[in-house]
């Protein structure tokens, strides 16, 4: 547990810990005087700050707070609503040409607005196109194909508004603006200005007026008669962020198959609606008497004990008085002399419940690493059956389906899997799309890359998340993040930690273009909902991980581990091959790289991550977790 100042502390730590990352990793031509200058000019500025935002403000604001209430008397006729003491957490962004994960976590605003000759996306025309040369058979991207998948990503400015990823276009000139499209940036600027208000006005508590006002001067095209401060008190603050959540909520819905009735939607919502009275029952009334129960309880317990003991030795000396032989004697002797046994579940995955179909196959695997170590073949029934998939020699790790941590790591039986009914689609009407998601269900009888369950370790119930690398390498579209979110808001709700396993994926499904990509803040902004509630969250990558899962709701995790020879980073070698004509080292994205850089915590042998997962659940992180 810790106090308010602690958390301050761990914040600040964590930030210490990642600022010092990857800065042996640049040049720095500076010499020492210019680096003592630096250092200086930091301190110089650090008194100033100190000074003008601590020492003065504090007087600032009780001027300006006079002022602001003489103002609100004349202008507004509401005066609560302005009684703001911090600087506003607003956010503008808008985006006019390219996409993919980088421009997304800047584009993560309240009021999303776009440039009408612009394309957003996941990934450029062409890139696409490249990524589609193997499934049409060709060597190299044709135009037809370039203009195809740049008609069915659906890019445009129009197409992202229709879809409920910007707020607004921005129309331009025909030929784009230039310096003397005075009328342009004027425009530009009254835009800005507009969506800056909106975003104020809709947190603000007291603010119907001026919603009305800005509603009918929107239509005539004037708005300078409503004044709106650009400051946000505590309460409103939150209430932004919680606006915010709520709107990368609402995206995206459309874009997967819910294959659910009537009814079941209205069970699923029953089921939800209990379980927050629950919790809200359960975690917030009474376990702020729980202490004091607790401690009654324990005072009372004790003051009975006085009594218990004092009659059980007067039975005891009347017994022996009359010659009574007392029932149980003899067994600290019996327990002196025999034998303990040891703990049945060591976290250790002996006799396995799964078994891989590789271990049916009669012939003898190398392991990889067999040129330079010695390693022996092994006979196939061995390596992928009592093994579980570890070369005994050098330990490395062949890959193993998902089902078996499913059967090997979870207690046996407490699998209970939800939302089957949401299913990976093609919302983008992608050419042969539809036939390569079909199959691909077909193939692994799943219905997205992702499987949501709840389970158990050693008696800890949880939530887990998990991408599958056999469903479309496990990249990650509309449907995946829709269960991903769920999954995390039931885990919130039920005080369970929360586990991301990553069987393996290959980043954003393209061919879904925006809706597969904004799910990085969608699942991001659920994750940080779930971590600042108390709640646990734990990553665990396997086989391969890459491009935007790992850069966003993957990577904010703090507590990230590797199963052995896994490799993950954020763009795969193939993809720095193409783009830079260069080759990497083979270990480069190895797992024990990625632990060097402290991109993850640690490396785990694979029979031991039952083990390794319950001690991580009992002794790390999660606050506000049901066994705590």
């Amino acid at each position: 547990e810790l106090a308010p100042a602690d958390r301050e502390l761990l914040v600040w730590k964590r930030y210490q810990k990642y600022r010092k990352m990857s800065r042996q990793a640049f040049i720095d031509k500076r010499g020492i005087f210019e680096r003592l200058a630096a250092k200086y000019m930091e301190y110089l500025f650090s008194i100033y700050s100190t000074v003008r935002f601590e020492i003065l403000k504090h007087y600032q604001k009780k001027i300006s707070r006079m002022a602001t209430d003489v103002t609100d008397e004349i202008h507004v006729v509401t005066s609560k609503m302005d009684r703001m003491t911090c600087q506003a957490m607003e956010m503008l962004g808008i985006p006019q040409w390219g996409g993919s994960g980088g421009a997304e976590a800047i584009a993560l605003a309240d009021k999303r607005l776009m440039f009408s000759h612009g394309y957003y996306s996941v990934i450029s025309p062409e890139g696409a196109a490249a990524i589609e040369c193997k499934f049409h058979g060709l060597t190299r991207a044709t135009p037809d194909l370039i203009e195809k998948c740049a008609k069915h990503q659906q890019i445009t400015a129009q197409d992202n508004l229709r879809n409920g990823y910007v707020d607004g276009v921005l129309q331009e000139p025909p030929l784009g603006a230039r310096n003397e499209h005075f009328d342009f940036f004027k425009m530009l600027r009254a835009s800005v200005i507009r969506a800056t208000d909106e975003v104020f006005v809709g947190v603000q508590s007291v603010s119907l007026l001026r919603r009305l006002a800005m509603r009918g001067s929107k239509r005539r095209q004037v708005g300078e008669d409503v004044i709106v401060r650009w400051e946000l008190a505590p309460a409103d603050r939150e209430h932004l962020v919680w606006k915010r959540y709520q709107k990368y909520r609402r995206m995206s819905r459309q874009a997967f198959i819910d294959k659910r009735g009537i009814f079941e939607r209205l069970a699923a919502k029953y089921m939800e609606f209990l379980f927050s009275i629950y919790s809200t029952v359960r975690f917030e009334i009474l376990k702020r008497y729980q202490k004091k129960i607790a401690r009654v309880a324990t005072d009372v317990t004790d003051e009975i004990h006085v009594v218990t003991s004092r009659m059980d030795r007067m039975t005891c000396q009347a017994m022996e008085m009359l010659g009574i032989p007392q029932w149980g004697a003899g067994g600290d002797e019996s327990a002196l002399t025999c034998l303990s046994e040891p703990a049945r579940d060591t976290g250790k995955s002996g006799g396995h419940m799964y078994v891989s179909p590789k271990s049916l196959e009669d012939r003898e695997v190398s392991c990889p690493h067999s040129a330079t170590r010695g390693c022996l073949d092994i006979w196939a029934r061995d390596l992928f059956g009592e093994f579980a998939g570890v070369c005994p020699s050098c330990g490395y790790h062949f890959p193993m389906e998902y089902q078996w941590y499913m059967a090997n790591v979870f207690d046996r039986g407490s699998v209970r899997e939800f939302n089957q009914s949401i299913a990976a689609g093609n919302p983008t009407n992608f050419p042969k799309f539809d036939e390569r998601i079909q199959k691909a269900k077909e193939t692994t009888h799943l219905q997205s890359s992702c499987v949501t369950f709840n389970a158990s370790i050693m008696g800890i119930r949880l939530t887990c998340g998990m991408l599958v690398a056999n469903f479309r390498g496990g990249t990650v579209g509309s449907a995946e993040g829709e269960k991903l979110i769920r999954a995390l808001d039931l885990a919130r709700k039920r005080h369970q930690p929360f586990l991301a396993y990553i069987h393996g994926t290959a980043g954003i499904r393209i061919q879904e273009g925006v809706n597969g990509l904004i799910q990085m803040p969608r699942v991001t902004m659920a994750v940080r909902r779930y971590i600042e509630e108390g709640g646990l969250y734990i990553v665990l990558y396997d086989t391969n991980s890459y491009a935007g899962p790992v850069a966003s709701f993957l990577g904010c995790s703090p507590y990230q581990y590797a199963v052995r020879s896994s490799r993950l980073g954020f763009a795969g070698p193939g993809v720095i091959r193409e783009t830079t004509g260069m080759d990497i080292p083979p270990d480069y994205h190895s797992a024990y790289k990625a632990l060097s850089r402290g991109h993850i915590q640690d490396i785990w042998n694979r029979t031991e991550v039952r083990g390794n997962l319950h001690q991580a659940f009992l002794t790390m992180g999660g606050r506000n977790l049901y066994y705590r």
